[in-house]
């Protein structure tokens, strides 16, 4: 058994730190389908976009269908063995992926990488862990991965953005292939061979369960992404997956209760804090979808390119770092997590509220720079907050278990449920505006002779576009208030009175310092009178 981390003993202490980012860097933004080029694919494969938006979820399926398992090929397996065999099967479904047309291939290779990759992730994860905080603090650690991981992720973005742009969409996943590999060859040369722990077989592992698991939210997925273009339940299709995801969903549920070794053990349900958790999941996922609102208006009226896009992303990245401190000094001073929740929802409301003013054809896209920065103090605050409160408490097998619903919830269920809200609003409302600007034309605005006809009806179309969008971000901001009220509401912590009392006297305009004194001081004389007594 080891304890001194991954690599051989000869590799110096810098050279293993900078080992584990040179790999969580590749680890952390490879993906079955990376939005940068995802308008390239869809024009190329001739594809609806809805097959690879189901293949970006599978990836997040397959991540919480490998996490249960993570300690049973921990136990089976030497970490150089699950690295290569992880990074060469992520290698070969990449090249899968730019080889193939085939929408089923891409959506199962996308699975695939998903389950590998949050295998790789964590044989580095964990060893950073003890690094960036040796006292066990994980908000220590919270406060620097979700920044690396959220900025990575923008700047890769734009990278392969400009690699589809110039090149192929398919060089992207060659790209990612070779630098698999290569990564590959770094833990044949640098990885040890030693085993974490005592070499358990892999057996009773329950396959019915993560069968289940795999199915019911695969179906799940297929109604949140279809539904709008098959007409929501009036299709036989969602119907049929909506009635096999409540089935396949409550028969995994059942078999819980059953088995020696649950998959999910239904223990978890009974903690406050994951239940609570999840409903902040899920409105977390309303924020995250929000982007589909500020990429129709500047791909779809200021006619911003991928790269442009990708670009105006990079303004979070500030926001991202900002945020990070914020919540860092947060917890150094032991503030409520509640409040740094409802903080991180009020940055992004404020987003909401600069966007909502700034809907216009006219707009700058420096103008579009401070939202952003909004945006990602708000994104980090929130994933750093609200993991940290979701996987308080539990022990290693129980946080996995955790941790793997909790990605399938934020990264899939509440991000599709919410997205699809937002395209059904905006086609609605779209469509509502074309017809109250049709109301106010008559047959003489319309006449070629006037140059009307498709020229009005192109401005038509933009206005009803720009009423729509504006009229979306009204709601989010409502929607966030709300979000907002309720999380005052809910029970964290218990009640600091202390904490309230100092509130109320900073509201007043009233000095603390006094307070804080006799608050001191009744402490020394209370403990003073505990220690005389039981010296008697």
């Amino acid at each position: 058994m080891y304890n001194q981390g991954l690599f051989k003993d000869w590799v110096p202490k810098p050279v293993m730190l900078l080992l584990i980012l040179a790999y969580l860097f590749p680890i952390l933004i490879v993906g079955g389908i990376y939005t940068a080029n995802f308008s390239e694919m869809m024009s190329d494969l001739a594809m609806y976009s809805e097959y690879l938006s189901f293949a970006n979820y599978a990836s997040f399926i397959g991540m919480g269908t490998a996490l249960p398992l993570l300690l049973r090929f921990k136990m089976r397996f030497r970490s150089k063995e699950l690295m290569i065999t992880s990074l060469s099967i992520i290698a070969l479904c990449s090249v899968v992926i730019a080889t193939t047309d085939s929408p089923y291939v891409i959506i199962f290779s996308n699975f695939v990488i998903g389950f590998f990759k949050i295998i790789a992730i964590i044989e580095f994860v964990l060893p950073l862990l003890f690094i960036l905080s040796p006292d066990g603090d994980r908000t220590k650690f919270y406060t620097i991965f979700y920044p690396l991981s959220i900025t990575t992720a923008q700047l890769s973005s734009y990278l392969f953005a400009k690699i589809a742009y110039n090149l192929e969409w398919e060089s992207v996943y060659l790209v990612m292939a070779i630098i698999m590999l290569v990564l590959v060859l770094i833990s044949v040369i640098f990885m040890h061979d030693l085993r974490f722990s005592r070499k358990l077989p892999l057996h009773q592992i329950d396959l019915l369960s993560m069968l289940l698991f795999v199915v019911s939210f695969s179906l799940l997925a297929y109604v949140l992404v279809f539904a709008k273009q098959q007409d929501w339940f009036a299709s036989p299709y969602i119907q049929g997956a909506t009635v096999g995801f409540i089935i396949t969903f409550a028969v995994f549920l059942w078999r819980q209760k059953g088995v020696k070794r649950p998959f999910v053990p239904l223990s978890i349900f009974k903690r406050k804090n994951f239940i609570q958790g999840l409903i902040l999941i899920m409105g977390l996922g309303m924020f995250l979808a929000s982007a589909t609102i500020q990429n129709t208006f500047t791909v779809g009226i200021l006619k911003y390119n991928s790269l442009t896009n990708n670009l105006l992303n990079y303004a979070m990245v500030p926001g991202i770092i900002l945020g990070a401190i914020y919540a860092r000094k947060w917890y150094a001073k032991r503030l409520p997590t509640k409040f740094l929740i409802i903080s991180g929802m009020l940055f992004y409301t404020l987003h909401f509220v600069m966007m909502y003013f700034l809907i216009s054809p006219e707009v700058d896209i420096y103008y579009l720079m401070v939202p952003s920065i909004l945006r990602g103090m708000g994104m980090v605050i929130l994933f750093i907050s609200i993991w940290f409160y979701t996987l308080d408490g539990f022990d290693m097998a129980e946080t996995l278990a955790v941790a793997s619903l909790a990605i399938v919830v934020r990264s899939m269920v509440s991000v599709a449920f919410a997205g699809a809200i937002y395209s059904w609003l905006f086609y609605k409302l779209q469509v509502q505006g074309l017809v109250n600007i049709a109301d106010k034309l008559d047959a003489v605005s319309l006449s070629p002779y006037r140059g009307g006809g498709l020229a009005v009806y192109g401005r038509s179309r933009i206005q009803a576009v720009l009423t729509a969008s504006k009229t979306l971000y009204g709601y989010s901001i409502i929607a966030s208030i709300m979000l907002m009220v309720f999380t005052l509401a809910l029970r964290f912590e218990k009640t600091h009175y202390r904490r309230l009392i100092l509130v109320r006297k900073l509201l007043k305009g009233e000095s603390i310092k006094g307070y804080n004194a006799r608050v001191r001081g009744n402490i020394v004389e209370s403990i003073s009178s505990g220690a005389g007594a039981v010296a008697v």
